[in-house]
């Protein structure tokens, strides 16, 4: 089976301001509100090189495959709890 989400570096991301590409590096956190960002782990503080940005950017990424995979993995769970479920019975008259 394939991975439901997927880690990245935004480092080697484009610059979401100039679209530099390879400019992006993390950021220190100055404020309550960026420490409780940074402690998600979802989002990291960066900035830009080129242009000065600074702003949150997303660790991990969630695509399509992976939306499809995590509501594949719902169905053959709620299809285990019914088979399950219909066996207990059953036996437990």
């Amino acid at each position: 089976m394939g991975k439901i989400l997927y880690s990245r570096d935004p480092g080697y991301a484009k610059c979401p301001n100039c679209h530099a590409v390879n400019s992006i590096h993390h950021s220190r956190v100055r404020n309550l509100k960026e420490k409780l960002i940074n402690a998600t782990k979802l989002y990291k503080m960066y900035r830009c090189k080129s242009c000065g940005w600074r702003g949150s950017m997303a660790t991990i990424i969630v695509t399509k495959k992976s939306i499809k995979i995590f509501l594949m993995y719902i169905v053959i769970a709620l299809i285990s709890g019914l088979i399950i479920r219909e066996i207990l019975k059953r036996f437990v008259i």
